[in-house]
């Protein structure tokens, strides 16, 4: 999720949808598909701009897939539909631009590569800060966890207003959304 959110600029999402089976009693839900709709980017086309989360079994339908020209998609990995072609990243590699004719002589930009224990330690003595910050990975967290949480209430759009941080259309939902601690373990600021 983190090369999407960050090559969009993504914020918090302002809804999201599970169109997957429900969780099970013990389990979070398998073979879901989550559906988010973020807020329009300088990045993005419109004034919003949906992202899908496949997990498990789930693959991307014949339409999407079809875009990747008959190479097929990383078992890990995204795919960003764009206005001019579409870029295939997958988990561990290199991007692939498509349509590959008319990126044939697109140069990739040189990227710094960063050993993430590394920069932890830097950044614990005071050298450095981490390339993720908690002003990134605080709305990328919010936006990943709200996934399973929208499998409790399949086929059913969730308004998320992350100013309040609850759903504007559903109490159910929004009781997830934080819980009340037992007596001697409540936490300033978050009870």
């Amino acid at each position: 999720y983190d090369p999407v959110f960050a090559a969009l600029k993504l914020t918090s999402p302002i809804s999201v949808r599970s169109e997957g089976p429900a969780p099970s009693e013990h389990s979070w839900a398998v073979n879901a598909v989550i559906q988010y709709v973020f807020p329009g980017t300088p990045f993005t086309e419109g004034k919003t701009v949906n992202v899908t989360w496949y997990d498990g079994d789930q693959r991307p339908p014949a339409e999407i897939q079809a875009l990747a020209g008959g190479r097929r998609l990383p078992g890990q990995g995204s795919i960003m539909i764009g206005t001019k072609g579409i870029m295939i990243l997958p988990h561990i590699g290199m991007p692939i631009l498509l349509p590959q004719e008319q990126y044939k002589d697109f140069a990739m930009p040189a990227i710094e590569t960063v050993d993430h224990y590394h920069e932890f330690v830097d950044t614990v003595l005071g050298k450095t800060t981490t390339s993720t910050t908690f002003d990134y990975s605080g709305p990328l967290t919010e936006a990943v966890l709200l996934g399973p949480l929208a499998t409790r209430f399949p086929k059913t759009t969730l308004a998320w207003n992350a100013k309040k941080l609850r759903f504007d259309n559903s109490k159910e939902a929004t009781a997830f959304v934080r819980r009340k601690y037992r007596e001697g373990w409540k936490v300033k600021g978050l009870s």
